[in-house]
């Protein structure tokens, strides 16, 4: 029997879907003259249903979507509600070309492909990922923490070289929480109750203290049974969610020019470890799971960011971003993923971590006003990040722990990153329908490895292996250059080239890695069209890396080893998205064709070491899928007197990809996920609802990420409940 398909296959019913998708948003786009003559017949037919404008504010000033160069998807907190996004996984199924791998203590994002490919603190995210402008997971640590009482939400694909600098070479994911407001007293709260035992409530208050101090507070909490049907000796509580997160935010206006606002957040997210079998590529019992470990995944979380905005009479504004954050986590898996002892198994093995994340940031911008025909942004920024592992266990032998058998015990794995940049761009109008933008960063940073491992049988040293204070350094400009032709009212068209960077490293035996670069060239086209009803995004990218890196997992050292790809890494696709309310109907579509090949590239899987270094050149990239693709639809019923009846389904498709560049069948092979969500809502009045939701109605039983090299983390199962929600 067959249970893997070939990624690159393209007679797949969701592969002619997709295709057919793109064409119909491709049509569209490309004729402005039906859809201008259409405009005005259609304009007292639809009532109210004019879609509101969305704004992208990660090139640190305010602007239309439609009129940004900007390959991006924007989420109001109104949708992320809608469409069932709490996390960063659930984002997934509703971006085009994103991927989230998470097992809890550690997520892997990509975007087209690039991004993090191991959790260890020498490989660097090349997704950074951002809370009210201050990067919150450098190292992809704690990157979990839930979606509540936010403004926005913005994905940004592609290297977002000037702004972002240093690491953004996949891209870069914006979140805007909600601030305090000084014109009322008000909230919000939700609770809902689903299977699993699944208990949430949030919401949020704002407090007007005084015409110029307000604050907010804001909190999400949940408590939900494991997914999964444990069985063996086993302790802790394997996949059970414990989540506490408060925010306090406080805004002080004194005047009209000045600003300064205040947030505090903490995080408190117990998931009871990651419990995970021996992938071989069927999914059917899953969550079916033996072991006789200790399982456990705690995470602990603060952060402190301090915005301060003054404008200037002549419109120029000067900010400034503080952060400081400090994260722990604590973390215990049962490495073979069973209970059957040898000589028919390999349990017990246990895998153990702790580690604590500081992170330490400031940004200073000076914006330009918004009028004029040139337009400038000046910044400079600083970040100091330092990651220490002070526990690490693995066992590489049946019964390995730091007393027994034969295991690997790490004393000491601290990692400092430090990097600064200072950036500059411009944007200047030739016309009234061409404008030409410029910008540039420059950035440099160094890592910084210290580290002592042993390699222990019962308990004895027989091999240590120390990294005392290696270092290396880097500098590079980066930036972009873009052509924007406003060709009417209703299209925009843009095209351009940026470059990325990210930084080199030092692997867990002291090897070196060198730095990457990426030139990306864009072209794009967004449309308005039937008054503003439809709008649509659609761009092509070709991107170029040179030595790319990619992480082979080692169970030497318990870990990936960052390798360089020599040559030229290629990735080139297209991403369309359509949105469109018309009258009481509504609907959104997405998709992502991205095509992959890794440059010269050499390795030994270190689960076949007998077939010694395998040349993989020119493989599709690792979690980087041929298509993605999404689909949302909803129409609302008047039901009189303020009362509305809305049913909602989405569908979310993230195709097949190789979990590793080896592409060993069928462990490395992860199938598509095709991911199904609906919600029926009614709305009591303009201030009461209730919910009834279900995601995943299909029950797809799926593998999300690939553990230790063997087993396979499920995505969630089917989960359905009934929400309500009150705001004042």
């Amino acid at each position: 029997m067959e249970i893997y398909r070939q990624v690159r296959s393209r007679g797949t019913s969701s592969g002619v879907l997709l295709r057919t998708v793109t064409s119909v948003m491709a049509v569209l786009a490309f004729m402005p003259s039906f859809t201008e003559a259409a405009d005005a017949p259609n304009a007292a037919d639809q009532g109210e249903s004019k879609l509101e404008t969305i704004v992208v504010t990660a090139e640190r000033r305010t602007t239309d979507l439609q009129t940004t160069a900007v390959a991006a998807t924007v989420l109001t907190g109104e949708d992320l509600t809608k469409l069932n996004i709490n996390t960063i996984d659930s984002l997934a199924f509703n971006t085009p070309s994103l991927t989230v791998q998470s097992s809890g203590e550690n997520t892997l994002v990509n975007i087209r492909g690039i991004g993090k490919s191991d959790g260890g603190s020498q490989d660097s995210s090349g997704v950074l990922i951002y809370r009210d402008g201050v990067s919150t997971t450098p190292n992809g640590l704690i990157s979990d923490e839930p979606y509540y009482d936010i403004a926005s939400v913005e994905v940004l694909r592609g290297p977002q070289g000037t702004f972002a600098g240093q690491n953004a070479t996949g891209g870069a994911i914006f979140i805007n929480e909600a601030n305090p407001t000084l014109d009322r007293f008000g909230g919000w709260v939700e609770g809902q109750y689903g299977n699993y035992n699944d208990a949430r409530v949030r919401g949020a208050l704002n407090i007007p203290l005084t015409d110029t101090l307000a604050i907010r507070l804001a909190t999400d909490n949940e408590n939900r049974d494991t997914f999964f049907h444990m069985s063996g000796p086993y302790t802790g509580n394997p996949g059970k969610l414990h989540s506490t997160n408060w925010r306090l935010s406080t805004l002080w206006r004194p005047t009209e020019d000045f600003t300064a606002v205040l947030k505090l957040d903490y995080n408190y997210i117990d998931h009871g470890g990651s419990p995970a079998s021996p992938f071989t590529g069927l999914t059917k019992n899953i969550f079916n799971v033996a072991s006789d470990s200790y399982l456990a995944g705690l995470e602990r979380q603060y952060r402190i960011v301090l915005q301060l905005s003054e404008q200037f009479a002549n419109g120029i504004t000067l900010k400034s971003i503080s952060g400081y954050q400090d994260g722990r986590l604590s973390y215990s898996l049962d490495a073979d993923g069973t209970a059957t002892p040898p000589p028919k198994g390999l349990s017990p093995e246990i895998f153990v971590a702790r580690a604590n994340d500081r992170t330490v940031s400031e940004e200073i911008n000076l914006v330009s006003a918004d009028t004029g025909p040139f337009t400038w942004v000046l910044g400079g920024v600083y970040q100091d990040d330092d990651l220490n592992t002070p526990q690490f266990i693995l066992s590489l032998a049946p019964g390995g722990t730091t007393k027994s058998g034969l295991a690997i015990n790490g004393l000491e794995d601290i990692a400092v990153r430090k990097s600064w940049g200072v950036f500059a761009q411009g944007s200047y109008a030739l016309t009234d329908a061409l404008k030409l933008q410029v910008g540039a960063r420059y950035s440099e940073t160094s890592f910084t490895a210290n580290s002592i491992a042993q390699l222990l049988f019962y308990g004895t040293p027989i091999q240590t292996q120390k990294v005392d204070g290696e270092k290396v350094s880097d500098s590079r400009v980066t930036g972009k250059a873009d052509l924007d032709y406003t060709l009417n009212e209703h299209n925009f068209l843009y095209a351009f080239v940026s470059t990325g960077h990210k930084g080199g490293g030092i692997n867990a035996d002291g090897a070196i890695f060198q730095a990457e670069n990426v030139t990306d060239y864009e072209l794009g086209l967004k449309g308005k069209f039937f008054n503003d009803r439809i709008r649509t995004q659609i761009g092509g990218f070709y991107e170029n890396y040179t030595n790319f890196q990619l992480a082979v997992f080692d169970p030497v050292l318990g870990a990936g080893r960052d390798i360089n790809a020599t040559g030229t890494t290629v990735l080139k696709g297209i991403e369309a998205q359509m949105q469109a309310a018309l009258g009481a109907l509504s609907f959104n579509l997405g998709t992502s064709y991205v095509s992959s090949a890794l440059g010269r590239f050499t390795a030994i899987d270190a689960r076949a070491v007998a077939q010694g270094p395998q040349m993989l050149d020119g493989r599709p990239l690792p979690n980087a899928p041929l298509w993605t693709a999404q689909a949302g639809i909803q129409y609302t019923v008047d039901l009189g007197r303020s009362q509305t009846l809305t049913p909602r389904l989405d569908y979310g498709l993230v195709g097949s990809r190789w979990a590793t560049v080896f592409q060993v069948p069928p462990g490395d092979f992860l199938a598509e996920q095709n991911i199904f969500n609906a919600q029926l809502k009614y709305d009591a009045s303009e201030s009461l609802a209730f919910t009834l939701y279900g995601t995943n109605v299909l029950n797809d039983h799926y593998v999300t990420l690939q553990l230790l090299g063997n087993l396979g983390q499920p995505g969630p199962p089917r989960q359905f409940g009934i929400r309500a929600s009150k705001s004042f």
